[in-house]
């Protein structure tokens, strides 16, 4: 994926970050690590941060052409999205899948950023990883620096051993593939040409916020889109807001109801979230 003295490129594709001392220090705590840990340097984007005078997100034109400008530049060999929010979907009409398909880099991003990690993906074909950069500066590092090295070298993490789906025969295993991401801003992508195509794959599905309505309502979404026709299972990690509530268990019993109604397996993580656990899981 990267060797030392390559450069990974750090943008906001979402909202950007605040001009405050505490995103500085970890998006310059990031950049170290990566030097110190991995050998790389770090190409910054001039939208990460919000306009300093008008304390406004970078218009959607502006961040779909520095991603482009990451794409294009050859010594960027991978790119952290730090962003999360509302506005990731705005930058999907100006970006030239082109010049992507024919620059592939992988694209790391979580939460409001599974719009773009799975747009790229379902225009592209270039696999994306679900993950949010951050964490690797929380107090979980060591961690998530193992997970890094893991998923760089080629080991994705338990997924591919874990999760193997059948093929057209019971002879057959074919390693899972992913799609999906936080269930709200996933859903941004339906009816519109950046849905990603579900068939034989395995849905991936987590939350921060939303309570148990807004979730029970997101996946009769998902169900009347015809996505639980087409995929071989469902993962489903932390849904931060039920478990507040208390409403995992019921939650995961609706989820159930659509696998059985569908006739396909529901398997659960812990490692996928809104935490400094969540290990980065490829999509594609």
């Amino acid at each position: 994926m990267w060797h030392p003295g390559d450069a990974i490129g750090f943008i906001s594709c979402s909202n950007g970050l605040t001009n405050n001392d505490r995103s500085l220090e970890i998006v310059s705590s990031l950049s170290r690590k990566l030097k110190n840990d991995f050998g790389l340097e770090t190409v910054m984007s001039d939208v990460l941060f919000l306009d300093k005078e008008t304390q406004q997100t970078e218009a959607p034109a502006s961040r779909a052409g520095a991603l482009l400008s990451l794409y294009s530049n050859a010594s960027v060999k991978a790119i952290f999205d730090l962003s999360g929010g509302d506005l990731a979907n705005e930058i999907l009409p100006h970006l030239d899948f082109g010049i992507i398909k024919s620059n592939p880099k992988p694209y790391f991003g979580y939460s409001d950023n599974s719009v773009i990690v799975n747009a790229i993906q379902a225009k592209t074909g270039i696999p994306n990883i679900l993950y949010n950069p951050k964490v690797l500066v929380s107090r979980e590092e060591a961690f998530q620096t193992q997970a890094l090295r893991d998923l760089s070298s080629g080991n994705d993490a338990d997924w591919t051993s874990t999760f193997e789906i059948s093929g057209n025969s019971t002879s057959e295993q074919s390693s899972a593939v992913f799609a999906g991401g936080n269930l709200r801003c996933f859903l941004k992508l339906a009816g519109t040409p950046y849905w990603p195509e579900l068939e034989n794959k395995v849905l991936v599905l987590e939350s921060a916020g939303g309570r148990y309505e807004a979730m029970c309502s997101g996946l009769a979404q998902l169900e009347q889109l015809g996505a639980f026709e087409k995929i071989n299972g469902m993962l489903i990690g932390q849904f931060t807001q039920l478990a507040l509530d208390g409403k995992t268990a019921a939650f995961l019993a609706v989820c159930r109801v659509y696998a059985s109604r569908y006739g396909f397996p529901v398997w659960e993580t812990d490692f996928i979230g809104h935490d400094d656990r969540s290990k980065p899981i490829r999509i594609g």
